[in-house]
């Protein structure tokens, strides 16, 4: 997610660049309120859910935030602008730029910021990452239905981003009340319908983090990422893929591991054979990596 973040950071840079060239290339003042449009569809394109699209939702509130956003946004600009006309004058240089390169510059920012983050799924993770740092600071969930961390994520649409569903799950596990949280969020999914694929994937990455080593301070919870799984063969072949190099490299967290009687119920024939080879080679590797502690408590 803060990669995300970081490339939504770079692809904005454009639309702010585009009014300081601008007044760097000598345009005048008319050429503000193309910037100040530019910004406010830039707005609208990444914060959907702060622009409906149905008259009967724009309410008063609605309507100032939305107002206030436009407000900030154009002394943004009405700055910028002045600055490149002040840096201009000062050095006594103008940029010989066509009318339309700061303006192209500024709206490619729109198409790139909407192809590296997806604004709808993006606010709902932060919905669901706010919540969770809301009741971390504030609160210790005491009863299982009284916990909105687990609400947040069992809500979460079908189609949830993986990676980003992760990063919740890995904020919650973080959390006070971790060990009951993830417990439950194991029986919901095992006992669950088909459903929550997103949920299922992400907690998935999250078990299967390569970063997880014996003495994290978060839960492990191999186990939950294979309860996680199901019977789906996509979700056990990605649970089998990144399990087993983990188990591989950090021997010491077999314990959060399925056992291998565990593993082999999810062996059912009608799985491809690829995925019954990668779940038969994780068994074994469970099993190797039990065998020194084992001897260590028979001796």
């Amino acid at each position: 997610m803060q990669r995300s973040k970081r490339l939504l950071m770079m692809a904005t840079l454009p639309l702010y660049l585009g009014p300081l060239l601008a007044g760097l290339s000598g345009m005048g003042w008319s050429a503000v309120p193309v910037f100040v449009a530019l910004m406010a569809l830039w707005l609208v394109v990444m914060r959907p859910h702060q622009w409906p699209r149905q008259i009967a939702l724009w309410t008063p509130p609605v309507m100032v935030a939305a107002a206030a956003q436009v407000a900030i946004n154009a002394v943004i600009v009405v700055v910028l602008f002045g600055v490149g006309r002040g840096l201009g004058g000062v050095a006594g240089f103008v940029l010989p730029l066509p009318y339309l390169v700061p303006v192209a510059l500024s709206f490619l920012s729109i198409p790139l910021s909407r192809m590296v983050w997806d604004p709808v799924k993006g606010h709902q993770m932060d919905q669901a990452l706010d919540q969770n740092h809301a009741v971390n600071r504030d609160m210790v969930p005491s009863a299982p239905d009284a916990d909105p961390m687990l609400a947040a994520l069992l809500d979460l649409p079908h189609d949830a981003d993986p990676v980003l569903t992760a990063d919740a799950i890995d904020a919650a596990m973080r959390a006070p009340g971790a060990a009951a949280r993830l417990s439950q969020l194991e029986d919901a999914l095992e006992h669950g319908a088909e459903a929550c694929l997103g949920l299922r994937e992400g907690l998935i990455l999250w078990a299967t983090d390569p970063a997880r080593t014996p003495d994290d301070p978060a839960i492990a919870g191999q186990l939950a990422g294979f309860v996680a799984a199901g019977f789906d063969a996509r979700l056990l072949a990605l649970f089998a893929h990144r399990a087993l190099p983990l188990l591989q490299a950090q021997p010491g967290l077999w314990s959060s591991y399925p056992d291998p009687a565990t593993i082999g119920l999810a062996l059912d024939p009608a799985l491809p054979v690829e995925v019954q080879a990668s779940l038969r080679a994780l068994a074994a590797a469970v099993e190797a990596a039990a065998l020194p502690e084992d001897r260590l408590s028979g001796a």
